[in-house]
């Protein structure tokens, strides 16, 4: 069976129980807990694959919870405990179906961007493992953790790891400059690349004078950028038009693309980390690329409609989905 390693941090997620609150005067919130690759593993061992997480907790009450809920969600854990604290984050869904989740994060100091991982440690874990499962968020959250992913993908390379990066960017932890100059040194490094159009031409200050001719063509023309400069030869591509949602992968120089679904977005936080899970889902049980692409871009979808960042449907659940909403 192949084993998913994942190196990231998992955070204490805040919402407004009540979207007509008074946003200056909030006093009632749900809570859980998130981070995006947390969120894929955790998709990947509800469907009984072999998952290890990578992080680091306060050794509290609070710690102690994260880590059950983790374990509660089939996903094995490699914790470090210390006095330090978890991070938290507060989300307000957008008012209608074109606006952003927005996100503030209250994340500095936590006991993850403290975590120093030693090549003893690395090299223990990635023993045996296929795949190694990073982000775009977690260099940007200290020095230490920058240089623990290089290490980390370093190690992984030498013992013919699979490169898994999703590059999830966030204006608010550090600057487009300082993003950009990370995935120009890492992207060449990456097995299976996960992004969208808007996000990779925004970093890669990459535009492509077009006019956009059907759902898919920005997609398609920054894939091919991608492939162009960085030689990837898996990309997946989320894609997102107003209430339009659909899937995008490039694989052996070839696209595939999965149906396009109109929905009334309920939470799109976690969304993307769930199309990476259906992805290496399929990948890992050599699906063709059609049917990963189809059942990704369901997961997607379905994601959309469903409070909190964690899709809990089963294979089934999305299948039935997507027989009721794709276009």
């Amino acid at each position: 069976m192949s084993k998913i390693i994942g190196y990231g941090e998992l955070m204490l997620r805040l919402t407004p129980i009540s979207e007509n609150s008074d946003k200056k005067n909030i006093v009632n919130y749900s809570s859980t807990f998130a981070g995006c690759e947390a969120n894929s593993l955790i998709f990947l061992a509800r469907r009984g694959h072999d998952c290890e997480f990578l992080s680091a907790f306060p050794k509290n009450e609070l710690g102690l919870m994260a880590e059950s809920y983790l374990t509660s969600n089939n996903l094995k854990c490699n914790l470090k405990y210390d006095n330090n604290r978890l991070g938290t984050f507060f989300t307000e869904s957008g008012t209608d179906n074109n606006s952003f989740t927005k996100i503030l994060y209250d994340r500095k100091n936590s006991s993850f961007s403290k975590y120093n991982l030693n090549e003893q440690l690395i090299n223990t874990l990635i023993k045996g493992s296929s795949f190694l499962i990073i982000s775009g968020i977690t260099p940007s959250l200290s020095k230490i953790c920058y240089e623990n992913i290089f290490r980390l993908i370093e190690i992984a390379r030498s013992n013919n790891i699979k490169i898994v990066y999703d590059v999830n960017y966030r204006k608010d932890l550090w600057s487009i400059e300082e993003c950009r100059n990370f995935n120009l040194n890492i992207l060449s490094e990456v097995d299976y690349l996960f992004t969208s159009s808007g996000s990779i031409r925004k970093i890669l200050d990459f535009n492509e004078n077009q006019k956009s001719e059907s759902f898919f063509s920005d997609t398609e023309s920054s894939v091919k950028y991608l492939y162009e400069k960085f030689n990837i030869e898996f990309i997946g591509m989320t894609v997102r038009n107003n209430k339009s949602l659909s899937g995008f992968i490039f694989n052996d120089k070839n696209f595939y693309k999965g149906e396009i679904y109109e929905l009334d977005q309920i939470d799109r936080v976690g969304a993307g980390d769930s199309f990476l899970g259906a992805c290496l889902h399929g990948i890992i049980n050599k699906w063709n690329m059609n049917k990963i692409v189809s059942f990704a871009t369901s997961t997607f979808a379905s994601s959309h409609t469903i409070s909190g960042d964690l899709n809990y449907l089963d294979d089934n659940e999305i299948d039935n989905f997507k027989r009721k909403n794709s276009n």
